[in-house]
């Protein structure tokens, strides 16, 4: 790997994580705001917040292994952008849908992902049979 491809896998790594973080920082504030110790307590908004962050555990915990392989694998800095972005733009606009009900970047959000996952995906796949 080189030619900044480990710089690329290290910006989304880092991004996505912190991202992660905050919206967990984001469920024990609703937990906290409506004294709920353990799940949902029946909340709209604590439920909202655990699922943004639950979601976004799902998908970057498939998608940040997905874009490490293909970065060893060789390939290029733009694929590995792209990939990149749209996951991370993707996991964003989602977290932003679900927390605040708005279903367009929730819908697009998901899209983003399930694009950037599937280049991910057939990327690594061409890497190894080509």
């Amino acid at each position: 790997m080189g030619g900044g491809q480990a710089e690329a896998i290290g910006l989304y790594i880092g991004i996505n994580l912190l991202l992660t973080l905050v919206l967990a920082i984001l469920v024990v504030r609703q937990r906290a705001k409506h004294s709920v110790s353990l799940g949902d307590g029946g909340n709209a908004d604590v439920e909202r917040a655990i699922r943004a962050h639950g979601n976004n555990v799902e998908y970057v915990a498939i998608a940040l292994p997905g874009l490490i392989a293909l970065g060893l694998l060789g390939a290029s800095l733009t694929l590995l952008h792209a990939a990149g972005l749209l996951v991370t733009v993707g996991r964003v606009a989602h977290a932003i849908g679900i927390s605040n009900g708005i279903s367009i970047f929730r819908q697009l959000g998901t899209l983003a992902t399930w694009i950037g996952a599937a280049v991910l995906g057939v990327g690594c796949l061409w890497a190894v049979l080509a």
